[in-house]
């Protein structure tokens, strides 16, 4: 009885790369380094034997490192020149679109004399899939950063917060939040038809504030358009601190009078406290302040360094959106039960 064919197992390209570095290294046997990387001895000795295509593929980033199969491209001189294109024209941050490539390898061919080429959406995809090209949302902030601002203002941050505690740093930022926003994606049964209400514009601001090691979450700022809504008949408290604005914005009189009122309270306990804050005319310089000590970012460089941005505004919304469809579940199973009571 024969044996059963063994599987094949595709190597990526950064990953033959990462055992020819641990090759160099020296000092383990080769039977040892193949067994950490799960490949058969052989397996090992073709990478070694391809091992300057390899080096070569990997370090001139023409190829994705998780690529895991290197073939012949037809019309290389087409794919290169399209590709230092393509690399030129992000740099500038212009938008491309597979058409757009489509188009240019088409008047690279002509330049080249290349009459043989034919781009299709097949020929696109594998260009895309060769140098691992992916469609992305563009961030319109982020791509003007200045670097050397960012840098600058991370070289100087050691210095700014070494005379405070980890507990006694604070970070704030506000964030727009749609509060009756349902998710647009659901899951049904093949063959239904798949719409909803409309979708709610209904806006408040949140501002988000925690100190640098995690310990401490200031209570929220909630700004809506209304100063008492209906909803707060007969609430004598709330979990929030709620501020009204015609438009549901932050305002420079509600940011003074927030940061007046947290400055006392941490008079109160007697600490000294360091808060990072947006440079934008909304947060305005507060004088005289006994315990808080402001420090704003460079101006329009929040997408790179305001920290609330790094995740934990996302993760507030996605359990917000949890709870309101678990609310919205719970309604509709009451009013189900008092139907048929």
């Amino acid at each position: 009885m024969s044996s059963p064919s063994r599987k094949r197992k595709a190597i990526s390209l950064e990953t033959k790369y990462e055992i020819l570095k641990e090759i160099e290294k020296g000092g383990r046997p080769k039977k040892e380094i193949a067994a950490n990387f799960s490949i058969l001895p052989n397996t090992l000795s073709t990478i070694i034997k391809n091992k300057d295509d390899i080096i070569k593929n990997y370090e001139s980033l023409n190829l994705s490192p998780q690529r895991k199969r290197h073939r012949s491209v037809s019309h290389q001189n087409v794919d290169d020149a399209l590709l230092e294109w393509f690399k030129e024209k992000r740099k500038d941050n212009l938008p491309l679109s597979g058409p757009i490539l489509l188009q240019k390898a088409d008047e690279l061919a002509k330049k080249l004399s290349d009459s043989s080429f034919k781009g299709n959406t097949g020929w696109l995809d594998r260009f895309k899939n060769r140098h691992g090209i992916v469609c992305r949302t563009i961030n319109s902030e982020s791509g003007f950063v200045d670097p050397q601002i960012t840098e600058d203002w991370k070289e100087k941050l050691g210095h700014i917060i070494k005379s405070y505690q980890p507990c006694d740093i604070f970070n704030a930022d506000e964030t727009g939040l749609f509060y009756k926003l349902l998710p647009e994606k659901t899951l049904q049964l093949k063959g239904e038809d798949c719409h909803g209400g409309k979708r709610s514009k209904e806006r408040l601001t949140v501002m988000v504030s925690s100190n640098m090691d995690g310990s401490e979450k200031l209570k929220l700022l909630v700004i809506r358009k209304y100063e008492n809504p209906r909803c707060f008949k007969g609430v004598k408290s709330l979990p929030v601190t709620y501020k009204s604005n015609k438009k549901a914005w932050m305002t420079s009189c509600i940011f003074a009078q927030w940061l007046k009122d947290l400055d006392r309270k941490f008079t109160r306990e007697k600490r000294k406290v360091l808060l990072f804050i947006d440079n934008c005319a909304a947060h305005p310089k507060i004088e005289n302040l006994k315990s808080i000590s402001l420090k704003f970012f460079p101006p329009n460089t929040t997408s790179k360094l305001q920290l609330m941005d790094q995740g934990i505004i996302h993760n507030l919304k996605v359990k917000y959106r949890h709870r309101l469809i678990n609310y919205m579940l719970e309604v509709r199973i009451q009013i189900f039960s008092l139907h048929f009571l």
